[in-house]
């Protein structure tokens, strides 16, 4: 039970004047204001007051003096006509002779909830306490966790990082289906030359030295690649640099007979010009110039690249502030800042071959969309590659630019660690159009077998004589031998006719040796004798010519067989050796000409011989051909109706804030209304029941928007609001 302790002397009890009790001598005032009490709208006054403002409004409203006791929590009778009370929704209660103790004279101020009928002079008013108008200005706010409201738009600091650190929230809010492209930028690499005056050079790797003499078909000359140093990078192979296609094709022209060079060609690329990463490099000086023609090109391995390693360039200078960009953003939503952030705007990096990356504009920190090109020309990885400068990185951060030494002319890369994330985004181009070379097979096969073919063609002539002269040398020795067996046989003939000489000899002498013996002998014994001698010696003289001429007919005989035989002998011979030579030249010559015929077989087969390929043929030749190889990049912003939309939800609401913020005792951060949504609403300070501070802290937490003047509610354009300053989150 409560109980009084003072003495009842320090208490003026029921003449106190205050919002339960309206004492004797008090005066209200009914007039009509644009609040009510829903309290989504407050007003927030501060000069001119609320009693200012109620007694600018006196004269169209109804004055009472000198009320009696009252109880506003009660139904109030008020001598007034009915139509005199129902015009009026809000009530304020004065009495300048009954201050509250310890303060000056306070008002009361009420939303009249209801106006009732009781007689026709007899009018009843239901009252509510306008907790906000009669307590509010005595509250002060400590820390309170602003959810959504205009501080975000007022707040100094929103765009500071390019809105990253206040402006990123999620809004929750449609953004529309497709994103419309507002703004674009382009790189270009190397295009055809009849679209872009962007002429690329022509990389060729080989395994041949091109830079060698290559003799010709009848002495071919070819000199494996020495290896190179080309962009810094050791290679087995040789690197030659062409100017243009027209240069490339001046080469191919003057070599396109020596398939034995070219053959060593293993990738032919189109790729930027190399002065494009080193501006030192002169084709003239360092590969093959357009200007040579297909006879005398120059020629001449390239020396490294070895100075500027990669680009830094702007694609578009101070975007963000540029009319191309904020044209696009009708002006009444123009300085929010927040649409030049993600979700609702995009900067999209492109290379034309089916990989974009989405960039977030507020993570890319720099003022002119800064993009730092690299370049790796070496076959197989050969690969461009783009990625935004100082994307995902600290404000201020500094960038690992680090020097490259061991040249000459040192220079300082502007493509270090950017201390964002560096490598990890961005596009490529890595599929460069590559090209194909045609070789003469059959000129190839000649040459390389050149030394071959002519040995063959010396061996065949070589077993052809050696067989000719076997053949005669045979046929000689046949002849020899007949001739030796005529000679033999005439030596036998000759020997036979001697010795048949000397048999008749030798009988004419036997002969002749009887009959003188018979002559001598009949000497001796008479005449008788004598004749008898004679007639035995001629008897014996024929017999010795008989004879004689049987041995000159054998010796004819035998003569004439030998004759006959030697003949047929040396006929047979002579057919044999004629024969046999016949045949042997016959099959010299067939062997000569089989041979022949096969080398020649050889070479008429390598004219069948399909051309050989050197280089490959692919990459992205469509984009090089029909447009160019290019980075682009494209600014896309949600369309017109969901930017108007968002636009003045922001304007009405403000952004979404999530952070706690002690408010100004204004309540105010805009010049005409402020719009507050606390999650968290903290009163260090409220001379009030505990009840009236709920009430207070439900205003906000539920959302209220606080007006600085009565008459802009409801008569305002949102768009007309501008931030007052001074402000920061």
């Amino acid at each position: 039970m409560n109980s009084v302790t003072a003495s009842p002397n320090q208490y003026n009890f029921g003449l106190e004047f205050n919002y339960a009790l309206w004492t004797q001598g008090t005066d209200i005032t009914l007039v009509n204001v644009p609040w009510n009490n829903d309290y989504r709208d407050i007003v927030r006054f501060t000069n001119p007051s609320i009693n200012t403002y109620i007694d600018s409004i006196e004269s169209s409203g109804v004055s009472i003096s000198n009320l009696s006791y009252v109880k506003p929590n009660q139904p109030i009778r008020l001598d007034i006509p009915f139509n005199a009370a129902y015009r009026y929704n809000y009530l304020r209660a004065s009495n300048p002779v009954q201050p509250i103790p310890g303060s000056a004279t306070k008002d009361f101020y009420y939303f009249i909830t209801d106006v009732r009928y009781i007689a026709p002079n007899t009018t009843e008013v239901v009252v509510q306490l306008d907790v906000w108008q009669t307590f509010g200005y005595d509250v002060t706010f400590g820390q309170c966790y602003v959810e959504r409201g205009h501080i975000g738009i007022a707040n100094q600091n929103n765009f500071t990082n390019y809105g990253r650190d206040y402006l990123t929230i999620p809004e929750g809010l449609d953004m529309g289906n497709e994103y419309q492209i507002i703004a674009k930028r382009r790189e270009i690499l190397m295009s055809n030359e009849l679209v872009h005056n962007a002429k690329p050079n022509v990389l060729v790797a080989s395994t041949i030295n091109l830079e060698a003499d290559a003799g010709d078909m009848s002495s071919p000359v070819f000199k494996t690649a020495e290896g190179s140093n080309f962009t810094g990078i050791a290679s087995g192979a040789s690197f030659s640099v062409f100017d243009s296609s027209g240069a490339l094709l001046n080469f191919m022209a003057r070599f396109s007979s020596k398939p034995w060079v070219t053959q060593g060609i293993i990738s032919i690329t189109t790729i930027p010009a190399i002065s494009r990463y080193d501006s030192s490099f002169v084709i003239g000086n360092n590969g093959y110039d357009s200007t040579n023609d297909a006879t005398n090109p120059s020629r001449a391995t390239p020396a490294p690249v070895a100075a500027q390693q990669s680009k830094r360039y702007d694609m578009f200078s101070n975007w963000r502030s540029s009319s191309e960009i904020l044209n696009y953003i009708p002006s009444r939503y123009r300085h929010l800042k927040k649409f030049l952030t993600s979700p609702y705007l995009f900067i999209e990096l492109t290379t034309w071959t089916g990989a974009p990356a989405l960039i977030k504009p507020e993570v890319w920190a720099t003022d002119s969309a800064t993009i730092v090109e690299r370049a790796s020309l070496v076959p197989p990885s050969q690969r461009v590659s783009f990625h935004p400068f100082k994307y995902n990185a600290i404000a201020g951060s500094a960038t690992d630019n680090k020097n490259y030494r061991g040249v000459s002319n040192m220079v300082t890369s502007v493509g270090g660690d950017d201390n964002g994330d560096y490598l990890d985004i961005g596009v490529s181009i890595s599929n460069f159009p590559t090209a194909a070379i045609v070789n003469n097979g059959a000129i190839n096969y000649m040459a390389s077998n050149n030394a071959s073919i002519g040995y063959q063609r010396n061996n065949a002539d070589w077993v052809q004589q050696r067989a000719m002269r076997t053949n005669e040398v045979t046929y000689d020795q046949s002849s020899g031998a007949i001739d030796t067996s005529r000679k033999l046989n005439s030596i036998g003939i000759n020997a036979d006719m001697a010795q048949t000489s000397i048999g008749n000899n030798a009988a004419v002498a036997q002969g002749a040796i009887g009959a003188v013996s018979n002559l001598a002998g009949s000497a001796a014994g008479g005449g008788k004798a004598i004749a008898g001698a004679a007639i035995g010696g001629a008897s014996t003289a024929a017999s010795l010519a008989v004879m004689y001429t049987a041995n000159n007919a054998s010796l004819g005989v035998r003569n004439n067989a030998a004759n006959s035989s030697n003949r047929e002998t040396t006929g047979q011979s002579s057919y044999v050796r004629d024969t046999n030579k016949s045949l042997a030249d016959w099959s010299a010559n067939g062997d000569y000409e089989n041979t022949i015929a096969g080398i020649n077989a050889k070479v008429q087969d390598a004219q069948l011989i399909q051309p050989s390929v050197s280089g490959q043929m692919g990459g992205e030749i469509a984009n090089f051909i029909n447009e160019a190889v290019e980075l682009s990049v494209r600014w896309k912003m949600i369309d017109q109706a969901s930017i108007r939309a968002i636009g003045e939800y922001w304007l009405r609401y403000g952004y979404a804030v999530r952070k706690f913020w002690t408010p100004p005792a204004s309540m105010s951060v805009m010049s005409k209304f402020t719009y507050w949504k606390m999650k968290e609403t903290y009163i260090v300070s409220a001379p009030m029941p505990e009840t009236f501070k709920q009430v207070i802290r439900g205003i906000f937490e539920k959302g209220v928007t606080v007006w600085t003047q009565p008459g802009y509610i409801g008569t305002t354009d949102i768009g007309d609001n501008s931030p007052i300053g001074g402000f920061t989150l």
